[in-house]
């Protein structure tokens, strides 16, 4: 299962600065003819929930460097700050997966670490170290936007998502073998013992914590968590868990790794949504749910573009959404 850090941090950074590299628009040539109102002096691109972002902010800072993807992550960040409250617990989980980047690249980098990860922090539009929190904080609350609307609308989303993605729980029993097809002498027999302890009835929760070899969910009774059609696990393994039924148990499988017992502890929807890779799978299998999340919480809000109808078709068109 793939830690928040895995799973938006270097994606939308790799996605940034690829977008940025090869996507520019000629917008900017015209940019100072749009109709505005002015505030303080400055000209307001848009408004959201009475919130003013003005051209000093918006295109000096993002999209006069990084082009129209950096103009929709702004534009992004405006409609999840407006939809979703900075809670405490949002904080300290935020606050926790910075130290952990900052950690990491310290490792990596050495002293010079704070200097590479400011550098990243400006391709997302934060400027200084301290901005790293704030990203994370974004990250979550960006979470909580697309989480709400899923559980809204679970009713037309998850069916036909079920449907091809087979969605389950799953947990399982390993006896490693280094080499399945020529196990070793020891291998053989622990695999032998492990068989005729549950032939003889042992019960799947006894067989994990007497006989199974995969220390790292052991403790949790052999539980893998999450895993659909999509799931990065070796073939025999997914085919095997995606062709059992709720509390159905499989034979052995042989992978890699050596013989498996593999049981679908649930299928229940209540169960899947203890789960954010839930939420992340029913996203990546629509990849226009997102940006239609977005436009339609925008909408919500009643986002202003100011007359701005130039920048409004630049960010509809990148979102792949017509009115």
């Amino acid at each position: 299962m793939l830690a928040v850090i895995k799973r938006q941090w270097f994606v939308v950074l790799v996605a940034v600065l690829l977008f940025a590299t090869v996507i520019y628009y000629v917008y900017d040539q015209n940019k100072d003819n749009l109709p505005s109102k002015s505030v303080g002096g400055k000209d307001v691109v848009f408004s959201v929930a009475d919130t003013d972002v003005t051209t000093d902010e918006f295109y000096t800072e993002l999209y006069n460097q990084y082009g129209v993807q950096a103009v929709y992550l702004f534009f992004e960040r405006a409609i999840i700050d407006a939809s979703i409250e900075t809670t405490e617990v949002i904080t300290t989980k935020a606050e926790v997966e910075a130290d952990n980047v900052k950690a990491s690249f310290q490792s990596y980098y050495g002293a010079e670490y704070e200097s590479y990860i400011v550098e990243a922090l400006k391709s997302l539009g934060y400027s200084k170290i301290e901005d790293l929190t704030t990203y994370f904080e974004y990250v979550y609350k960006r979470q909580a936007l697309m989480n709400g609307y899923i559980d809204t609308n679970m009713d037309t989303i998850y069916p036909g998502f079920a449907e091809v993605s087979k969605p389950r729980i799953v947990s399982h029993v390993l006896i490693t073998m280094a080499d399945p097809d020529n196990p070793t002498a020891d291998e053989t027999s622990r695999f032998e013992a492990a068989k005729a302890a549950y032939a003889g009835g042992l019960s799947f929760e006894e067989m994990v914590s007497q006989y199974s070899e995969d220390t790292s969910n052991n403790t949790n009774k052999g539980l893998l968590g999450y895993v659909d059609a999509k799931t990065s696990f070796v073939p025999e393994f997914l085919s095997a868990a995606l062709a059992l039924n709720e509390g159905e148990t499989s034979d052995w499988v042989k992978t890699q790794y050596g013989y498996h017992l593999i049981t679908v502890k649930s299928t229940q929807l209540d169960a899947l949504k203890e789960y954010q890779e839930f939420y992340d799978a029913i996203l990546a299998n629509d990849t226009t749910l997102e940006l239609n999340i977005i436009w339609d919480k925008a909408q919500e809000l009643n986002v202003d573009f100011m007359g701005n109808e130039e920048l409004k078709a630049e960010l509809l068109k990148y979102m792949g959404i017509e009115e």
